[in-house]
């Protein structure tokens, strides 16, 4: 059996472009709850195969979340038990863990002749027969934008929306302390190309139902911030806002929004567990933080799931931000 093949560089290696060769049947592979990061480059590369003769399967544990209508060919992603049948390779996109498929990733190693795993984050656990991990990447689309090139696919409307949605939502807006001048020189090829980004923005932002903004503010009133204005969190217990409003809204940015907050957490009781969500601005990594709890992500942007009862686990997790920033304050 051949060892698994590593490439970190920003532009894709022959052997990261050798499995998308000769035309065959492929699976895109998403993870649970799929957002746009994830939905958004496994539809560009898959309307890319689909235009050079490829047969495609779109799809994951989760279905995609309504708020993602717009992007172009989601209709076609469905929530997948089992695998039907052979594919010729299959791709997982910004899925740092397999467990993350809940199961499927097993499915795919049986059903497919070869797994490429294309990533950002740095602590992705290199699960693939093919790893692409470019941890300098703000954003998995500008990995799928250099892969779509190298592979000389000719960038339709639709694709280019996926990866500009894609690209938008991994950089929280633009807003994140990675994206660099490559990022938006990527971005402007990619609205050369046909991505409308009023229309990204208002599909993003300005849908909301009549009844959202009560659910919003029923949310935020749950918002609390520590003594010294460093540490803010908002608990939620299950069932306390419509899934519909966690799914439309990035809760976790309004205690981030708060300019004295140096590291913001969600945290979110669901059936048992408890997901958290942590955000930093640059000095605290919480990064290492989801990491205490098996999760991971970025510097400024990472999670994790972990037991609840949500007391209890917004207790275990605000001790250990609680250390981080007084760490860092030492340090």
């Amino acid at each position: 059996m051949k060892a698994p093949i590593q490439h970190s560089s920003p532009l894709p290696s022959a052997a990261v472009v050798e499995p998308f060769g000769r035309p065959g049947r492929a699976l895109m592979l998403g993870h649970v709850h799929p957002d746009a990061d994830v939905l958004g480059t496994l539809l560009a590369l898959g309307l890319a195969l689909e235009a050079r003769s490829w047969s495609v399967v779109y799809g994951g544990p989760h279905p995609a979340p309504a708020l993602l209508g717009f992007l172009p060919g989601v209709e076609r992603y469905r929530t997948l038990e089992r695998l039907d049948g052979r594919f010729d390779v299959v791709v997982l996109t910004d899925c740092p863990n397999p467990q993350r498929t809940e199961g499927l990733i097993d499915q795919a190693r049986r059903a497919g002749k070869i797994v490429v795993n294309i990533d950002h984050h740095p602590d992705n656990r290199r699960y693939g027969d093919v790893n692409w991990i470019d941890a300098t990447a703000a954003a998995t689309g500008e990995m799928l934008y250099e892969l779509l090139g190298a592979l000389r696919v000719t960038l339709t409307p639709a694709m280019a929306t996926n990866l500009f949605t894609a690209i938008h939502t991994d950089t929280g807006s633009f807003r994140y302390s990675n994206v660099t001048a490559r990022t938006f020189m990527i971005a402007a090829a990619l609205v050369a190309a046909g991505a409308r980004p009023e229309l990204v923005s208002e599909s993003l932002y300005e849908r909301r139902a009549p009844d959202a903004l009560r659910w919003l503010g029923e949310a935020l009133a749950r918002v609390e911030v520590s003594a010294d204005g460093q540490v803010g969190w908002l608990a939620l217990p299950a069932s306390a806002v419509p899934e519909r409003i966690v799914e439309s809204e990035e809760l976790v940015n309004y205690p981030r929004s708060v300019a004295s907050v140096r590291v913001a957490c969600l945290l979110r009781e669901l059936d048992g567990t408890v997901k958290v969500s942590l955000r930093g601005k640059g000095d605290v990594d919480v990064q290492k933080i989801a990491a205490q709890f098996g999760g991971g992500g970025h510097v400024n942007a990472a999670g994790c799931t972990i037991p609840g009862p949500l007391p209890e686990a917004t207790r275990i997790v605000l001790d250990a931000v609680r250390r981080a920033v007084d760490d860092r304050a030492r340090s």
